[in-house]
């Protein structure tokens, strides 16, 4: 049945209208009625009908009026004007709003009635070609889906063809293009819809193709080839303008010229996106890999991926230390390299840089306390890898966040470079220093480093270090730890050749020493 709401401000004709027109034989059926037309906003909100038929004249919002705000809000309902009066312009306004009948008042049963059945006819051819055209677009989405999902095929390219001119989709020319919505996996299907949604007007509005959703992506269907750089930004604005706020990745499989190559396009796509986080940022995706310059790093082996990471934590670290920045983002890349040279995925080089970053914080925040300030920017931080789009931009925060964590990281001038060496070797005694690995850190020579340290303090490198180290061994011995105890404690593997250094330096053995 097609439904009715009756509206007018006389009671009798509201009351006249129901009895005497044959509703239900005509088809219809009379669901609510209204006074005026702001009561008839309300009922028509509710009872949703297909025709309206209205007074002109009314109290508190006319016929008229009510048409013209019903069909603002987007109301696309079929109108019948009642009216008193034979006045001209009223029915010129009338037409202009597109309603579907004019009668007169007192209503005469049979012209209404015939009025009616010729709206009816109307309704019933729009549902009609309303259903034809949604069955057209499920046949189309259909054979679509088929064609863009890798299966084996056997049927008949000729067939195939013939189904293409069926969906309308036989074309000179294909090329697919993936967009990825970069949320939560439980929202990604509901937004990849709400992109479709949003991309139909464009794409599809101006002829440039199709837009279906087979999660998690929105899946472009173009009708020619993107050529050219502008086409492309083009199409990648009008992307990002459909999502709006939603971060995305969205890339091209390229073009073909045959309907069963869509597939083949559509999983180039697909691998393009998938490795977006190593790919330049705010650009449609080409369907061949990318890999920036900056990250490479010939001569990394991957045989031993432990000792490996830990030589970059200590790199890092004592670069940091050092105050020597300006190796700390080639040794980020580097690092970045390593990881895809063992063929991490963006899932496993962000969990890795989260180990190598808490790895370094550690060390750096050893021996001091760090207020709930730094704490929560540390822990934000280190929530954040997850969170980056791109290796690039990975990188650049892991960067900034090492370098304002680090303290006294700008070095000025020799002097100052000479001093934060002294306190790093009085702090770091027990480990394993070399000259070697202090004058890398620096940008030195080993030989100009070790020239540098003999002018300044008169000793070579390995003297003062052992220096060091056994005037912190005299502490340890006079608090009565066991001499193998303080020989690891204080950076020599080998007991007797502790023992060979203490004697050097202080005259005595170490147990000669604890016991005079």
């Amino acid at each position: 049945m097609i439904k009715v709401v009756i509206v007018d401000d006389e009671p009798k004709l509201r009351q006249g209208l129901q009895t005497l027109i044959p509703w239900e034989s005509l088809g219809f059926t009379v669901t609510a009625t209204a006074a005026n037309g702001k009561e008839a906003l309300e009922v028509i909100q509710e009872k949703s009908p297909d025709v309206v038929i209205v007074d002109i004249r009314m109290p508190v919002m006319d016929g008229l009026q009510l048409i013209e705000h019903l069909r603002s809000d987007g109301h696309h309902l079929h109108f019948m004007i009642l009216s008193g009066y034979a006045d001209f312009e009223y029915a010129k306004q009338a037409i202009k709003y597109g309603v579907c009948g004019y009668l007169l008042k007192p209503v005469d049963i049979v012209e209404m009635s015939a009025s009616l059945k010729q709206v009816r006819d109307r309704i019933e051819e729009e549902r009609l070609q309303r259903e034809w055209r949604k069955k057209e677009v499920i046949n189309r989405d259909l054979y679509l889906h088929s064609l863009l999902v890798s299966q084996e095929r056997t049927e008949d390219p000729t067939k195939l063809r013939s189904k293409a001119v069926e969906a309308d989709l036989l074309w000179t020319h294909y090329e697919v293009v993936v967009v990825y919505p970069r949320v939560s996996e439980v929202d990604r299907s509901d937004v990849a819809y709400q992109l479709s949604n949003g991309l139909k007007a464009t794409i599809e509005g101006q002829m440039m193709g199709l837009v279906t959703v087979i999660p998690p992506y929105t899946v472009l269907l173009l009708n020619e080839p993107l050529r050219g750089r502008q086409r492309r930004e083009t199409l990648y604005n009008e992307i990002r303008n459909a999502a709006d706020k939603v971060r995305f990745a969205a890339a091209t499989g390229g073009g073909v010229t045959v309907p069963e190559d869509i597939c083949k396009s559509f999983l180039k796509a697909q691998e393009a996106v998938k490795r977006s986080f190593f790919s330049e940022k705010n650009r449609l995706l080409d369907p061949y890999p990318f890999f920036s310059p900056s990250l490479a790093s010939p001569g990394l082996s991957v045989d031993k991926a432990e000792e490996t990471m830990e030589e970059f934590i200590f790199r890092l670290y004592y670069s940091l230390e050092v105050g020597n920045q300006n190796v700390i983002l080639p040794l980020l890349n580097e690092v970045a390299a390593f990881f895809l040279q063992q063929g991490q995925d963006e899932k496993s080089i962000k969990e890795s840089f989260f180990f190598l970053s808490n790895a370094i914080i550690h060390k750096l925040t050893a021996g001091f306390c760090i207020e709930l300030k730094e704490t929560e920017e540390v822990s934000r931080f280190l929530n954040g890898i997850y969170q980056h789009d791109h290796l690039d931009d990975l990188l650049e925060e892991t960067y900034r966040f090492l370098l304002a964590l680090a303290k006294d990281s700008e070095p000025r001038g020799k002097e100052q470079e000479f001093k934060k060496m002294i306190d790093f070797i009085h702090k770091h005694y027990a480990d394993n220093l070399r000259l070697e690995a202090l004058a890398g850190l620096l940008n030195y020579s080993t030989a100009y480093l070790g020239q540098l340290f003999k002018n300044k303090t008169g000793e070579y490198f390995n003297t003062y270090l052992d220096r060091v180290r056994i005037h912190k061994a005299k502490e340890l011995l006079d608090q009565g730890m066991k001499v193998y105890e303080v020989a690891e404690s204080v950076g020599y593997t080998s007991v007797n050749y502790f023992y060979s250094k203490f004697k050097r330096y202080e005259g005595c053995s170490p147990s000669e020493y604890r016991n005079p």
